[in-house]
């Protein structure tokens, strides 16, 4: 089986896996790390100033694949006038 590192950025900076975890495929690999990603929120919403949670999947090789990210912006809505 491949084997797949993770890549995530959170409020406390960037952590690289250094062990790499076997998947039948880069799908499944990109389905943990969405799960990862789910978990993650759990310990709360992503805030300022960036306001991004991100997991990348990284190949053998350790370059990117897919990435996977939690964005929360807060987008304002005028009001109508009556």
């Amino acid at each position: 089986m491949p084997g797949f590192h993770f890549r995530i950025v959170d409020r406390d900076g960037v952590f690289s896996t250094e062990q790499a975890f076997e998947f039948e495929s880069a799908e499944a690999a990109c389905r943990h790390a969405k799960t990862v990603l789910a978990e993650m929120a759990l310990d709360g919403l992503p805030g300022e100033p960036v306001n991004t949670y991100s997991v990348q999947v990284l190949d053998a090789r350790r370059s990117p694949i897919f990435e996977i990210r939690l964005m929360v912006e807060t987008i304002p809505i005028a009001a109508k006038p009556d």
